[in-house]
Formats: structure tokens, sequence, C-alpha cells
């Protein structure tokens, strides 16, 4: 049996590794979902959508106001990616001073433009807090300790300005250097304060594996709604993937399996007796 193509062993390392099975039962049982979420163009996307709705739709009856609940997308993930560039950003435009070189600009022209660097990324960080709550942002690999990180070095870089560097301002105009170290100043205090908020978060329940599924809702009594939902979606998309391409779905699957026995979920053994059952079990979302 040939190998799945590339792109389709890169979801499944990622589903995998975000999965957090509790047995080699529970893992094994996952592996055709795995296999349909991770070569199934758009599997993960529609299972996500039919999510975030019955969330929503929980929610609205428990409280019709209730806030949107929402699912990263591509632009999510390439806005993450810009929060975190113009995070070390802010820093590497004036983290050397001129008179030993490196920086792009001197303390007094840059420290405005670094200042306005890092209050975007942390805004961006804000702003993606939610996705990044509830997992879909980049399931468990996104912990709270990205905001420490960034909030550390925002206030410890301008202390460090301030302490090591202050004569390299120009005494009469140092405006634009105190503007900048205040920015700073607010962009490390947000990073500090959205980090204890998402510790609480992650605090509250794993932002990956099953726990993930139910994450955003108001009232945790709801979870069976929202797992007979995605039951629903399962019962139709399961059949309609291995209908479109068997062979494809089994390639994948045996990768799964595969993944599973080098992260040391199962042994070689359970490999080699799930490989022999090849009917899927009833399509239903993992419950544990």
């Amino acid at each position: 049996m040939s190998a799945p193509p590339g792109r389709v062993l890169d979801r499944i390392d990622a589903l995998v590794e975000d999965a957090d099975y509790r047995d080699a039962e529970s893992a094994v049982e996952d592996a055709w979902r795995v296999a349909v979420l991770a070569s199934t163009p758009g599997a993960a996307r529609d299972r996500e959508a039919a999510r975030a709705a019955a969330v929503r739709a929980a929610n609205a009856r428990r409280q019709p106001d209730a806030p949107v609940v929402r699912s990263a997308t591509t632009v999510h993930r390439v806005l993450l990616v810009v929060a975190f560039l113009l995070g070390a950003a802010a820093v590497a435009v004036i983290a050397i001073s001129p008179r030993t070189g490196g920086a792009a600009f001197t303390l007094q022209e840059g420290a405005l433009l670094a200042g306005v660097l890092a209050v975007l990324s942390a805004g961006l960080f804000v702003w993606l807090e939610p996705v990044r709550a509830n997992g879909s942002l980049w399931g468990g690999h996104l912990p709270a300790r990205i905001h420490l990180f960034f909030g550390l070095l925002w206030l410890l870089f301008a202390a460090s300005v301030v302490i090591l560097r202050w004569d390299e301002v120009d005494r009469h105009q140092p405006f634009p250097v105190i503007a900048g170290l205040l920015l700073f100043v607010v962009a490390g205090a947000t990073a500090l304060v959205l980090w204890r908020r998402a510790r609480r978060a992650d605090r509250s329940g794993p932002p990956s594996g099953p726990g993930r599924l139910t994450r955003d809702l108001l009232d945790e009594a709801d979870a069976p709604d929202v797992l007979a939902a995605l039951d629903a979606w399962w019962a139709a998309a399961g059949p309609a993937a291995l209908t479109a391409d068997r062979g494809g779905l089994e390639q994948a699957r045996a990768a799964v399996l595969a993944k599973l026995r080098t992260t040391r979920y199962i042994t070689e053994r359970e490999e080699r007796a799930a490989l022999r059952r090849t009917a899927p079990p009833e399509w239903k979302e993992r419950r544990r």
C-alpha cells in the first residue's frame, strides 16, 4: 500500500499530536475519523463549521445575546504569523545601538515606530485569543505563555533602553522616544493581562482532544446537543468519504495507525490487529 501525499501526512501528524488519547482503544477507534479529516478536502473545515453552528445554537437558547462563537480560518493563521513578526520586529528595528551597528533605525528615529509595532502585535493577539482559547487556531500547540513571552520581552526591552541607552536620546526632542517606550509599556501590560486571562481559559479545559468540541459552550449541560449534531455530520461525511475514495482513505488510515505506533499510543501488535479490521465502525463523533 502506497503512502498518502505529503500534505495528508502533515495533517495526520497535526491531528494525532493534538488528540490527547486516553488509551490505545480510543486511539484506534479514532483512526478512521482522522483519516477522513486529513485526506478529504474540506472535511476538517466542514466539521468545524458544524461544531461552531451547534455551539452557537445551544448558547443562543441559553442567552440570546451570547458572544459570537468564532472558528479560526486561514486569515486568522496568517494574522497570527503577522503578530509574531510584528512583535519581534518591534524590538529588532532598534535593538542594537547604531554606535555598534546592526539596527535599522537609531533609537531617536525608530522608537515611536517600534512602539507602534508592539501595540499592533498586542492588538492582534487580543483579537486572536478567542480562537486560540477554543483550540481552532492551532489546537493545543499554542499555549498561553506566548503572551507572557512577548509581554516580558517588550517590558524588559523598554526598561533596558531607559537604563542602558538613554544617552542616545536627543535631550531637546525626547518625546518620540518617550512616546515609543510608553507604547512598549502599554503593549507589554496588555500582553501580561492577556496571559493571565489565557491561562485561566487553558485551565478550564484542554483546547485539544474531545474537550475542545464544547469549549465555547455557556453551559456544559448542552454538550450532548453539540455531540449529537456532530454525530449527524459524521453519519453523512464518513460514508461519503468512503464512497468517493475508499482506497485513499484506507491509505490514510494506515498512515494514522503508523503515526499512533511511532508516538507510542499503540503497539506494533495493536497496529497489525487494527489493519486487519477493514470495516469502519459506526460513524460518530469521538467521546474520549
